[in-house]
């Protein structure tokens, strides 16, 4: 897993498990509105998130995988070159407008502090403004998330937690930092509260991605550190804005084709910018860190989000076509959620996968021993890791279904056993 910016570790493992076993416990979230994050932040109470079921056959069979490791370095972030079409970054401030830009993340700026180094998008002036809002109003048609634990962390659920609000047009993906187990942290522990505490931002009146992560940021006062990212919907401009900090991210897909990403923000190949209480970890990046994107929206577009579990293991483009196929078969988002976290599982224990995260690794001077090089061999294979998708169909508000009471989110929480009692 990833490491704290200045964590005790100077080499991360990078094991590969020898069977995707049955025992994978896959978190299904239901996206429905209503209370407290819909209580669809893992931890919460059991009654308001479907029952774990187990998922087995990913197709991966028994692998002699053997543990690899790779040595940190004090490198740059390796980024690979994005293509954005309608959208704003802005590095600092969130309430830009949407506009027009092809190059916007692909200028960064670099500030050096002590030994790390902190590279950020920064905005250019877009070449044409679109300020325009959608011709109609947006709203959530369906959404859905799931949570896939690392295959050795089934028992205690992952470090991964997300929360869903499609009354608010609210989602957001929390990936705990995993190199404080080696510190005995739960990673786990601060991604669920900042999780909670994030929605609990948005029902309580915060605006802006920026706005919910600064207020998470200052309620989660335990130890430990996560990534965080943050969509928000602004139903009558169709502005989908878009917070991140870290190697979490989200993506807009348009008619199978990927019409935005977020860039990843790293310190070091594997080291993402992270959140944590400053009183526990004064290293901690902050709030201010957060690069905000606003994404002019339209029907039909859908919006994926996922921790690095995802990311590391699935190209955009692929998310993208996985995509097209789902709304072809007439599939909900709970369905594209679900095919979308087994594409990235099964990538991730392919030991001959040439994954985007060994990619990365090669781009960044790591590689195979001298003398598996001299034999041909390369740094290849998927990472195994923690899974957290959260997705969202978009359309014209009068196609959407009615924003459901807390009554309605409540449905299934109480049975009425044969006995007609309730239980």
């Amino acid at each position: 897993g990833a490491r704290p910016i200045l964590g005790p570790s100077s080499h991360f493992p990078r094991t590969f498990p020898r069977m995707a076993t049955a025992s994978m416990t896959l978190m299904r979230v239901a996206g429905g509105p209503g209370a407290l994050a819909s209580s669809l932040v893992r931890g919460c109470s059991a009654s308001r998130v479907q029952s774990p079921s187990r998922w087995g056959g990913f197709g991966a069979a028994s692998r002699d995988g053997k543990a690899q490791s790779i040595s940190q370095r004090h490198v740059g972030c390796a980024r690979h070159g994005h293509t954005q079409k309608r959208f704003a970054v802005v590095s600092g401030d969130d309430t830009a407008d949407a506009a027009t830009s092809s190059s916007s993340v692909s200028d960064t700026t670099t500030t050096t502090t002590g030994t790390t180094t902190k590279s950020t998008a920064q905005a250019t002036k877009p070449k044409a403004i679109d300020a325009k809002p959608s011709s109609v109003p947006l709203g959530i048609f369906s959404s859905g998330a799931v949570l896939v634990p690392h295959p050795d962390k089934a028992e205690k659920g992952g470090e991964d937690a997300c929360f869903v609000l499609r009354n608010e047009g609210a989602f957001g993906v929390m990936d705990g930092v995993g190199g404080w187990a080696d510190e005995g942290v739960d990673p786990a522990a601060y991604s669920n509260q900042f999780a909670e505490k994030s929605a609990a931002a948005v029902l309580m009146g915060a605006l802006t991605p920026k706005r919910v992560i600064q207020e998470a940021h200052d309620r989660t006062k335990i130890i430990g550190s996560a990534t965080a990212c943050v969509a928000m919907l602004t139903t009558t401009t169709g502005t989908m804005s878009i917070g991140n900090l870290g190697d979490a991210g989200a993506m807009v897909v348009r008619n199978g084709l990927v019409e935005f990403n977020t860039p990843s923000q790293q310190h070091e190949f594997n080291c993402p910018f992270q959140l944590g209480c400053t009183e526990f970890y004064p290293e901690s990046d902050g709030p201010e860190d957060v690069q905000v994107f606003h994404v002019q929206c339209e029907p039909g577009d859908i919006l994926v989000m996922g921790s690095d579990g995802l990311w590391d293991n699935v190209p955009h483009m692929e998310v993208a076509q996985i995509c097209a196929e789902a709304v072809a078969e007439g599939k909900d988002a709970q369905s594209l959620a679900e095919q979308i976290a087994t594409r990235a599982f099964e990538h991730s224990v392919d030991e001959e996968y040439d994954s985007p995260f060994t990619i990365e690794a090669r781009n960044a001077g790591h590689d195979v021993e001298w003398w598996e090089k001299a034999k041909g061999k390369v740094l290849v294979g998927g990472k195994s890791d923690d899974i957290a998708v959260v997705v969202a169909f978009l359309d014209e508000v009068g196609n959407c279904p009615p924003p459901e009471s807390e009554d309605d989110d409540l449905d299934g929480e109480f049975v009425e056993n044969e006995n007609g009692k309730e239980t």
